[in-house]
């Protein structure tokens, strides 16, 4: 015959509140219920051309914005091409202010994208002039390399994969009495 001694109901309640938090912590990764959805974000990028790809790292429905130098008044534009991880939702020229009305003062051309699914895809910017023909296998002056993610925030979900497992830790018979 046992009977518990004062030490072994200690480390008893201390695996109870153990396995109490495990749990609580279990049924808040599989609750149920939708994963938490993270707010969309305007991330901003302005690559220079001929410096290679710029990456941008977005989630669904974030909104990027990619500012590139330009100068309408040379006859020069740029022309995009839009993957298909994203929609172009606006593409406008923007004079730099001009007080002085100096001819021949740049500006930028701003383009809006929409991220409306997860993958990845680029968005390639030629700057010529309209009535030049490009060069047979000419390549963008720009690229942006659009990766997207759904828009789930880190460890929040059914599996909450960002985390391990808690340990299971079970108590030895010998830690919660003694044998008389």
């Amino acid at each position: 015959m046992w009977t518990p001694t004062r030490g072994g109901l200690r480390t008893g309640a201390a695996a109870l509140v153990k396995a109490a938090l495990a749990v609580a912590l279990l049924a808040g990764c599989a609750g149920g219920g939708a994963p938490r959805q993270t707010p969309p974000r305007t991330i901003a990028v302005a690559p220079s051309p001929g410096e290679g790809a710029a990456v941008v790292e977005a989630r669904v429905g974030d909104t990027v914005v990619v500012t590139l130098e330009a100068n309408a008044t040379t006859g020069y534009a740029w022309t995009f091409t839009a993957g298909d991880t994203f929609a172009i939702e606006g593409d406008e020229y923007v004079p730099d202010p001009n007080p002085g009305g100096i001819a021949g003062k740049g500006g930028r051309q701003v383009v809006t994208l929409r991220v409306v699914r997860a993958g990845e895809s680029d968005l390639t910017g030629t700057y010529a002039r309209a009535w030049e023909t490009p060069a047979a296998g000419a390549r963008p002056d720009v690229v942006v390399t659009l990766r997207s993610t759904d828009r789930r925030a880190p460890g929040v979900g059914a599996a909450c994969t960002d985390h391990p497992a808690p340990r299971r830790v079970i108590p030895s018979a010998q830690s919660h009495a003694t044998p008389r």
